[in-house]
């Protein structure tokens, strides 16, 4: 072939941009010199390759923002083909990890709803893996791993409160983060049977729509004290069955005297038709420079001017004992001993203990006798979850969009 347009062979090339000169075979191929303006946004390159994987390769160079810049000769034609390669798989890597840390994002999350927090703390670990600033995934991990390592935990939530602070308009999850730590850091050591691997998945709870009011109703001491104050004949034998079967969830031990009591129970004439009312009372006080409201004691009325069928009893007594114990709200399960079925309506407490009462589950009235056969007489896994949850996480569920 001859000489380009203003060069020569032996001359040196012109200024005014960089040569691309690639020798290919004389058939089908022919050699394809010339000159590429600096100006020109979308540089064409020819290389020694079928004419389909050319197009590919140039398209992806130029869609990723990559211009050939400098002189290709033929010695250099495979280094330049390489690296137009890995620009691409660069490029193709980094949307890959992006779509891959979304992925395992919704995967914990979705695992994180269903209860499965061993599964979710592996999934958004795989996802902070990918994107270690994703705050989300970092928020939601924090969480799962309430449910099963609390010292884990407590370093998600230091690591959330970090890239909070990044962001001058995550504030308000910088103070969310500070509290989880702070709540964290002051819950007592659960007994065996509270502990998050007693956690049923395939239950479920309903943790969610009793935790904020729960806040603060919990006890930090085990095993709990319960005093009953004369139990009617007829509440004897539900009495016993009733605190071993919380016993079996949460530590409790009858003691003879109502001042060593946490919980008490006795029994009196209860107006309007109701079977039942729970009270709780808290302390209030101030620590660091923070108020704090801390479970006091809790009271138990039962009423004994009916003739309530075994059932009733036996439900009743359950149900405001877990209430005492720290459900502080109800269930929408039908079959959860925690559900409103029957009416319940809320009445102020007197304040005790040189502190507040904090208002109270509320007195329970049966609806009639023919309720009984409807009546769930035995806790559920629901019940136990709920219970578990609310003894190893540090508040309400955050949701972050």
């Amino acid at each position: 072939m001859g000489c380009r347009a203003g060069a020569c062979p032996g001359q040196a090339a012109p200024r005014g941009g960089p040569t691309v000169d690639i020798k290919t075979p004389p058939h089908p191929q022919r050699r394809l010199t010339g000159r590429i303006p600096q100006s020109t946004p979308q540089a064409e390159l020819r290389v020694y390759a079928p004419q389909r994987v050319r197009r590919e390769l140039i398209s992806s160079a130029i869609l990723g923002g990559w211009r050939p810049v400098g002189i290709v000769r033929r010695s250099h034609r495979r280094t330049s083909l390489k690296l137009v390669c890995t620009a691409v798989l660069c490029l193709a890597a980094t949307a890959g990890s992006r779509d891959s840390s979304q992925s395992f994002l919704q995967q914990g999350i979705k695992l994180f709803d269903h209860g499965h927090f061993v599964d979710s703390v592996a999934a958004l670990t795989r996802a902070l893996e990918q994107n270690p600033k994703d705050i989300r995934a970092c928020c939601y991990r924090a969480q799962a791993n309430e449910m099963v390592d609390r010292q884990a935990a407590i370093g998600d939530w230091r690591r959330f409160a970090e890239l909070a602070a990044m962001d001058p308009r995550s504030q308000g999850a910088v103070t969310l983060a500070q509290e989880r730590l702070q709540a964290l850091a002051k819950m007592p050591r659960v007994p065996d049977s509270l502990c998050p691997f007693r956690y049923v998945p395939k239950a479920g709870d309903y943790y969610e729509g009793v935790a904020v009011a729960s806040a603060g109703l919990l006890w930090t001491h085990f095993p709990v004290k319960v005093y009953a104050d004369s139990p009617p004949e007829k509440w004897q034998r539900v009495l016993r069955e009733a605190l071993a079967e919380w016993n079996d969830v949460l530590p409790l031990r009858q003691v003879s005297t109502r001042e060593e009591a946490d919980i008490i129970i006795s029994w009196a004439s209860l107006p309007g038709g109701r079977a039942g009312t729970e009270r709780s009372f808290t302390l209030v006080g101030n620590e660091d420079d923070r108020a704090f409201q801390r479970l006091g004691t809790a009271s138990i009325v039962l009423d004994n001017s009916h003739r309530w069928s075994g059932p009733q009893t036996r439900f009743d007594l359950l149900h405001e004992m877990g209430h005492a114990l720290g459900i502080n709200g109800h269930s929408k399960g039908s079959k959860d001993i925690m559900i409103p079925i029957l009416h319940e309506t809320i009445a102020e407490a007197p304040a005790v203990l040189a502190g507040a009462a904090y208002p109270p589950a509320g007195p329970m009235q049966f609806p009639g006798d023919g309720a009984s056969a409807h009546i769930n007489m035995k806790l559920t896994l629901r019940d136990v979850n709920t219970l578990i949850r609310l003894y190893n996480c540090s508040g309400p569920v955050v949701h972050l969009k």
